[in-house]
């Protein structure tokens, strides 16, 4: 299940992100009930995003230590959220995935 997650930004304000919710065996929501609105993240948007830092650093690294080591690296992130499904986000996982381009330039 789907549901919105309202993170507050460090700078002021916040975003809402859609985030996969695993959905409780059993659990009833009634028509109009607060199952519609939004869950509160308990960390900022940019905070959450904190996890990438060393994964992007450590695939940079490595990169830039092999032999004849690549004039551009590029790494582009793809995550998908998850979320508890409850009033407040207080514990979330991402699953990534990572495309990873290495362009050589010649020397003229």
């Amino acid at each position: 299940m789907n549901r919105m997650v309202e993170f507050p930004l460090e700078e002021g304000g916040s975003i809402f992100v859609e985030v996969t919710v695993p959905e409780s065996e059993g659990q009833i929501i009634k028509a109009g009930s607060l199952g519609d609105l939004p869950i509160k993240a308990a960390a900022s948007f940019e905070s959450s995003l904190d996890s990438i830092k060393p994964i992007a650093s450590a695939i940079i690294s490595k990169l830039n230590h092999i032999n004849n080591p690549p004039d551009e690296i590029s790494v582009e992130f793809g995550l998908s959220l998850k979320a508890d499904a409850n009033a407040i986000l207080t514990k979330m996982g991402a699953d990534a995935n990572f495309k990873v381009n290495l362009s050589w330039k010649k020397e003229k």
